[in-house]
């Protein structure tokens, strides 16, 4: 890159500090060995959670003490029998026909033999819904996935099907290797409507490694010094792998599988180190999946409200119908590309 060209796109790149921003190589700041040396990767991690830590605070009002204290002690929070019996029934009954009938389009993300689909459950999906309506309704789960995300925007939710070994790939599942998602909090959740074991891939997480000890901070120092030239290309971008061996050599905890019953709310940081644990091939698994990232460095934990709700979902939409524009111009499918229902049951084409 030319000089008067670097110097050009620097101030941006310096702005891009103070926002989500995380691949290392896409800002050579962010990527910047001398600048991480000096600890510019650490001091974002730990500003960025500071931040996160007084905004939850902020909305800790009406969640139960000891649901606080296990989601900040351990990086997650595990609810089993969250709905009761009834309701579960007949919210399980309700989306279980979904993926392969509607309402909403089914889209897919195929990573090495994992094929995931995901509906968009939108305010006028959801209008079709109303057990699922109900349900996402809740002040009482509403408190709590605010809290846990530090933000009063609620998370962004989709209905989640994943098909294990359903495709043949010479790459392997990136997410079934133990990774953080960004240097920053991020809240997702599970709201599993089926029996969660070893069979259908479990949701993996080393607990207490959203904490920032010594240990943490070590491993967090040590891969922004070598992010940028990983062979890894997530590590690259800024979600770090877990390599062998690390987390006994900074003395972090082994990983936890949650094999779990139907009706379990699973809500954890995705911070902390994670992925999908092992699972044969053609098992699959159903849940009302949630998300929520939020601008690190906000101090205020924002706005709510059913306007800012419906235009996050919209401004989503848009987002993907200009990925699918990009990706047909390339001759190519987008990452999350619409597939018919006629061939969404994940059959290897092949």
């Amino acid at each position: 890159m030319s000089r008067s060209r670097f110097l050009l796109k620097a101030p941006l790149w310096g702005l891009a500090l103070f926002t989500g921003a995380k691949s290392f190589i896409a800002n050579p700041l962010i990527g910047s060995e001398r600048l991480n040396r000096r600890g510019l990767h650490v001091w974002r991690v730990q500003a960025a959670s500071r931040i996160m830590r007084w905004r939850m605070a902020m909305l800790s009002r009406g969640v139960p003490t000891a649901e606080r204290e296990a989601y900040l002690r351990d990086g997650y929070l595990l609810k089993q029998n969250f709905l009761s019996p009834e309701l579960f029934a007949r919210l399980k009954a309700e989306l279980e026909t979904v993926h392969d009938h509607g309402p909403g389009e089914v889209r897919e993300c195929c990573q090495g033999d994992t094929r995931t689909h995901r509906v968009l459950l939108d305010p006028e999906t959801l209008s079709e819904l109303p057990v699922a309506k109900q349900v996402l309704a809740d002040p009482q789960l509403k408190r709590l996935l605010r809290f846990c995300a530090g933000h009063r925007r609620l998370p962004i939710v989709h209905l989640e099907k994943v098909f294990n070994g359903a495709r043949v790939s010479d790459e392997a599942d990136p997410q079934k290797s133990l990774h953080v998602d960004t240097f920053q909090p991020t809240m997702k959740f599970w709201l599993y409507l089926e029996e969660v074991g070893e069979r259908n891939g479990p949701f993996m997480f080393v607990p207490q490694s959203t904490q920032l000890n010594k240990g943490r901070l070590d491993w967090e120092y040590h891969m922004s010094l070598t992010a940028r030239e990983h062979a890894n290309r997530y590590t690259q971008r800024g979600s770090f792998r877990v390599e062998e061996g690390a987390l006994a050599r900074f003395g972090l905890n082994a990983p936890t599988l949650f094999k779990v019953p139907a009706n379990t709310l699973l809500i954890a940081d995705t911070f902390g180190m994670h992925g999908r644990g092992p699972a044969e091939a053609g098992s699959s698994r159903l849940a009302l999946w949630g998300m929520s990232r939020t601008t690190p460095f906000l101090p205020l934990p924002g706005l709510g409200g059913e306007w800012l709700n419906r235009l996050q979902y919209r401004v989503l939409k848009a987002e993907r119908a200009r990925d699918d524009k990009r990706a047909a111009a390339r001759g190519v499918e987008s990452s999350w590309h619409v597939v018919t229902r006629d061939s969404s049951r994940a059959q290897d084409p092949s």
